[in-house]
C-alpha cells in the first residue's frame, strides 16, 4: 500500500494492483539474502513480486550456511582488517552462481535483475566482478553498504574484517550505466 498526498488533502492510502498477465515481460528477479538471513526470509517479497510478473528465485542460503564465514578466523587478512572475499564467500557465489542459471530459462534469452539485500548487496557486485554479468542487466540493493567504514575514528570497527574495502578497492563502482542499472535503497 502506498500513501498518496497532495498538498490540500489529508493522507489517504492507495492500493496498487498487481499486474495478472500470461505474458510477463518484466525481467525475473533473484534475490540473494542478507547476512544471517535464509531463503525463506524472502518468500514473501517473492510471492509479492510473482503477484506483479516478475518471476522470481532466491538464492538457496540457510542460516547454517553463514558459519562457513568462520573459516576467514583461519586467515592471517582477517585479524589485520585487510580479508579478501575468497575463497572464504566461495560458497555464496556458488549459490548466486545455482540461482542465477535457475533463473535464465524464465528470462526467456534476456537479462536479469539480482536484488541483494544487505551483504548480498556488495557480495553481488563481487560475483559480477569476478563472474561477469552478461545475464544481468539491474542491480537493486535493499540496506546494503557499499562503502567501508571510515578509518582511524575512535570506536569504529569493520565489521567486515575488510571486505568493504576490497569491494571499495577492486569492483566496479556502483553507478547507473545503459548496460547495467544500479538501484540502492536504504544504503550507502
Amino acid at each position: 500500500m502506498a500513501v498518496v498526498v497532495s498538498s490540500t488533502q489529508r493522507p489517504r492510502p492507495y492500493h496498487f494492483k498487481p499486474v495478472r498477465s500470461s505474458i510477463s515481460k518484466c525481467r525475473p528477479a533473484v534475490i540473494l539474502p542478507g547476512l544471517g538471513n535464509n531463503s525463506g526470509d524472502y518468500q514473501k517479497l517473492a510471492m509479492t513480486l510473482n503477484e506483479y510478473g516478475v518471476s522470481t528465485v532466491v538464492a538457496n542460503v540457510s542460516r547454517f550456511d553463514w558459519f562457513r564465514n568462520a573459516a576467514g578466523l583461519a586467515d592471517p587478512n582477517y585479524w589485520r582488517g585487510t580479508l579478501r572475499p575468497r575463497p572464504v564467500l566461495d560458497w555464496y557465489f556458488k549459490r548466486i552462481d545455482e540461482a542465477i542459471q535457475k533463473a535464465k530459462p524464465l528470462a526467456q534469452g534476456g537479462t536479469l535483475s539480482l536484488i541483494g539485500h544487505s551483504a548480498g548487496g556488495w557480495l553481488a557486485r563481487v560475483y559480477m566482478e569476478e563472474f561477469g554479468f552478461s545475464d544481468i542487466s539491474l542491480l537493486l540493493t535493499l540496506g546494503t553498504p557499499h562503502l567501508p567504514p571510515p578509518k582511524g575514528l575512535p570506536g569504529v570497527i569493520d565489521q567486515t574484517r575488510g571486505l568493504l574495502n576490497y569491494v571499495e578497492e577492486n569492483c566496479s563502482k556502483a553507478v547507473y550505466t545503459p548496460q547495467l542499472k544500479y538501484v540502492c535503497i536504504a544504503g550507502r
